[in-house]
C-alpha cells in the first residue's frame, strides 16, 4: 500500500518541489532587523556628487549629452566574492559586510581626501527572490526594495497565495545548494504570525506546498483515454 502511495505521488505530482523526510529538522527561526548588508556578487548603483549635487562620477546619460534621472544616475559597480569593490578615484576598498548606511559614509570619508563635503547614495540592483505556488507550476520573481522585503510583503506583492496553497506548510530555502538553510513557516497560525517578519535576502527561494487534488488530476489523465474510446464507440456505432 505504501509502495502504491509513494507512486501515485510520482504519477500525479510529478511537479513537487523541495520534499523533506518526516525527521527532517529545519533552522531555527530568529526574528531578523530591518538592515541592509552589502553582500558578494550584490550590484551597486553608486551616485557620487558634492554637496551642491555636481557629479563626481560621470553617468552614462551624462555623457550622451542628456540630462540625467533618478531612475539612471549612477554607474554599476559589483562586489567581488573577496567584498572588494574597485570604484574610480577611491580605488578598490571592502563594502560587503557593511551595512549600506556604514558604506556610504566610509565612501564619504574616501571621497572627502579630494572633494569637498561629498555626497554618497549606493543602491543595490539585482537582489531579488523566488516563490514558487502549485507544486512548483507557478513561478515569480521578487525584487528586494531598498528598504528591504518580509516573507509577508513578497506574498502580498505575489499577489497572495493560490486556493490550493498550504498556509501552514510553507518552506523558506536560503544559501548554495551544498549546505543550505530551511526554514518553515505556518502562517495560518496566529502564534506563528510574528516569524512572518523575518527579513528576506538575496537568491532566497519561497516553496508553498499544496494540496495534492488527486481527483482533477486524475480526471486529466484520463482525458484523452475516454475521449479515444467514446471516438471508437461512435465509429462501431456508425457502421452496425
Amino acid at each position: 500500500m505504501t509502495c502504491l502511495a509513494l507512486t501515485s505521488c510520482k504519477i500525479f505530482r510529478p511537479t513537487v518541489m523541495f520534499q523533506t523526510d518526516k525527521n527532517f529538522k529545519y533552522t531555527e527561526f530568529s526574528e531578523t532587523p530591518r538592515v541592509t548588508v552589502l553582500q558578494p556578487f550584490d550590484e551597486l548603483q553608486i551616485i557620487m556628487s558634492t554637496n551642491n549635487g555636481y557629479p563626481l562620477l560621470e553617468t552614462e546619460s551624462a555623457q550622451s549629452g542628456s540630462r540625467p534621472t533618478s531612475q539612471n544616475s549612477g554607474l554599476t559597480y559589483m562586489i567581488r566574492q573577496d567584498s572588494i569593490v574597485k570604484l574610480p578615484t577611491v580605488g578598490e576598498i571592502k563594502l560587503g559586510g557593511m551595512t549600506k548606511d556604514s558604506a556610504e559614509l566610509l565612501l564619504e570619508k574616501e571621497l572627502s581626501k579630494y572633494y569637498q563635503v561629498p555626497f554618497v547614495k549606493i543602491t543595490i540592483t539585482n537582489r531579488k527572490v523566488i516563490l514558487f505556488f502549485d507544486e512548483g507550476t507557478k513561478g515569480q520573481k521578487i525584487e528586494i526594495p531598498e528598504g528591504g522585503l518580509t516573507l509577508l510583503e513578497a506574498f502580498a506583492e505575489a499577489g497572495g497565495l493560490t486556493e490550493s496553497s498550504k498556509s501552514y506548510n510553507i518552506k523558506l530555502i536560503r544559501g548554495n545548494n551544498k549546505n543550505p538553510e530551511v526554514f518553515q513557516f505556518n502562517i495560518r497560525d496566529f502564534q506563528e504570525f510574528k516569524k512572518t517578519n523575518i527579513m528576506l535576502e538575496a537568491n532566497d527561494i519561497v516553496y508553498v506546498d499544496s494540496r495534492p487534488r488527486y481527483v482533477i488530476k486524475f480526471a486529466k489523465e484520463l482525458s484523452p483515454y475516454v475521449t479515444l474510446m467514446a471516438f471508437v464507440t461512435m465509429i462501431l456505432t456508425l457502421f452496425k
